[in-house]
């Protein structure tokens, strides 16, 4: 990424550095990012965070799963009344209702993070993650999810040399890690909490960070960036807030934009 965008600057003669951000994002401390980011006061600033911002969503897993379970008992007892209702009325049709969906509080890490990344008056915010639900407080709903989105990851890696080191480390020390962690950790420990687009722009606009279309151009050189590797199995996506990478029908990962919430941004401004 580095080569690319300083290669784009020097093109249009733009004096630009980058600086790069080693070490896991939720142990850096929010309230000196701009010396650790090394900004200077007038600068215009762009962020790019891959792969990272799900670790900011790690909490105590126990008062999700209560509550949870609270709303199931309310749901059930609903469709117990009901059916009592109906029975008394054989006329009746059953209309049983849907277990309530809590309204999910943002995890502090992330607040604080995206709080932080407001005060520095970004440009543009580019984020990839993982496009999964691998973050549900019942370790059923997680093992079906990650097994259906992991299948469609390895076999995205028989595009590669089975011989191959790298596609070794990949497998291994990567992927195997990130599901070890979804699997067998809970609570703090479980950090690899991948969600969906949907979700992170629900999380994004409370912060008060707005999703910024990505630009035709940007789009138009993803795709044809992918179609160059030869890969029918690879496929894009466009969805109403990102890019999607796909491997058949399966999302794998997504890319957007984003800004802080200003009241003098244009309504149509585009990033890329």
């Amino acid at each position: 990424m580095q080569a690319c965008l300083c290669k784009q600057a020097a093109n249009l003669k733009l004096c630009f550095y980058f600086d790069k951000v080693i070490g896991k994002l939720e142990t850096l401390d929010f309230s000196n990012l701009r010396e650790i980011l090394k900004i200077n006061f007038g600068e215009a600033v762009v962020i790019s965070c891959a792969l990272q911002m799900h670790r900011l969503l790690a909490v105590d897993d126990s008062i999700s799963r209560d509550f949870t379970a609270q709303l199931q008992q309310m749901a059930n007892m609903a469709r117990l009344k009901q059916m009592a209702c109906s029975a008394c009325s054989p006329a009746s049709t059953l209309n049983y209702p849907q277990t309530p969906s809590p309204q999910r509080q943002i995890p502090s890490l992330l607040v604080s993070f995206l709080y932080a990344i407001r005060a520095l008056e970004p440009k543009i915010i580019v984020m990839m993650e993982q496009d999964a639900d691998h973050n549900a407080p019942l370790f059923h709903d997680r093992f079906t999810k990650t097994v259906d989105y992991y299948a469609a990851l390895f076999d995205s890696l028989n595009a590669v040399d089975a011989a191959s080191p790298q596609r070794a480390r990949v497998e291994r020390v990567l992927l195997g890690e990130e599901i070890k962690n979804i699997l067998v950790c809970e609570g703090v420990q479980r950090h690899e909490r991948h969600e969906r687009l949907s979700q992170w722009e629900m999380h994004m606009q409370r912060c008060e960070v707005d999703h910024v279309p990505l630009s035709f151009e940007a789009i138009r050189e993803g795709k044809e960036r992918l179609m160059s590797y030869g890969l029918k199995q690879c496929k894009s996506k466009e969805d109403k807030a990102g890019l999607l990478l796909c491997w058949g029908a399966t999302r794998l990962y997504s890319i957007s934009a984003w800004r802080p919430r200003s009241s003098n941004a244009a309504p149509n401004n585009v990033a890329g």
